[in-house]
């Protein structure tokens, strides 16, 4: 009965056109997953009053969704064709003082995506993966919820996984909207210069304490430097994101360190590659 009422009362929510983002609304699908200790196990789901909420306010979801290789490929290109480059620009640029993580994440998924080549499942050597966009081909159920949580925790962690992608393109277009302010557009100028001014040596992961201006926690900077990444602002001559040219998985290198702390190509960067304006350029033009 619970998982009838809530597909039924969130269809209702998508037709009405946007989510509500509101932290109050937002609360149960972080406390499902978070404590102050960190990840819970095992997850703390809300009542079956409060779900039906949760879903009705179009935070929560009542099922996984299951697609496999091809269904996400599909999804994905799919979803980046109802988004545009203007609309996630201003978007990243108003969660810089908003905080607006889920407004955050939706510009690498854009980028990512509009990249991202038709294809079928080709296996990679030593690997069930796609060499081309790293899924597998089997069917999977995905919970959206934890995907939802991330993107409202920290913008999003899985940068590359075509199935975060997906998903968050396909809410962007139910997100209530921020505009951005000449603040923003400041901020976004402030955090780049910072970023080519810093010591040549300097790591994304040592970068991330010089991003005080930035409202938010460590992980949440981390996770800027990520997106950076993806929109190919922080790459390097030999490992690039994915402004002008989708990157193959196979072609995803990942430093030889015992552990590599943040995603493709970020994790490459140091300070002396500098800031590609070239894709400042082509990604987030207001702050050239």
């Amino acid at each position: 009965m619970l998982v009838w009422y809530c597909d039924i009362i969130g269809r209702v929510n998508q037709w009405l056109g946007s989510y509500d983002a509101s932290p109050s609304s937002v609360r149960p699908l972080l406390d499902t997953f978070w404590s102050s200790t960190g990840w819970r196990e095992p997850r703390n789901w809300p009542i079956e009053a409060d779900m039906a909420a949760a879903v009705a306010r179009g935070v929560m979801f009542p099922a996984p969704l299951t697609h496999d290789h091809d269904g996400w490929v599909e999804a994905a290109r799919s979803a980046a064709g109802q988004v545009s480059a203007g609309d996630v620009e201003d978007a990243f640029l108003a969660s810089l003082t908003s905080r607006r993580l889920d407004l955050r994440s939706a510009l690498p998924s854009y980028v990512l995506a509009r990249a991202l080549p038709e294809h079928r499942y080709t296996a990679m050597r030593g690997s069930g993966q796609c060499a081309v966009c790293g899924l597998y081909a089997q069917a999977e159920a995905q919970d959206l919820n934890v995907l939802n949580f991330e993107r409202f925790r920290w913008g999003g962690v899985r940068r590359d996984n075509l199935t975060y992608v997906a998903f968050d393109l396909q809410q962007f277009p139910h997100a209530p909207r921020v505009e951005a302010t000449v603040e923003d557009i400041a901020l976004g100028r402030a955090l780049l210069k910072t970023l080519g001014e810093l010591p040549a040596a300097t790591t994304a992961v040592e970068a991330v304490r010089h991003l005080k201006m930035l409202k938010g926690n460590k992980t949440e900077r981390e996770v800027l430097m990520d997106i950076l990444g993806i929109c190919s602002i922080l790459d390097t001559s030999e490992h690039h994101g994915y402004a002008h040219a989708f990157v193959p998985a196979i072609q995803r290198d990942l430093p030889p360190y015992h552990f590599v702390d943040r995603a493709y190509p970020a994790c490459w960067w140091r300070a002396a590659a500098g800031i590609n304006m070239d894709a400042v350029n082509e990604v987030l033009p207001r702050l050239a």
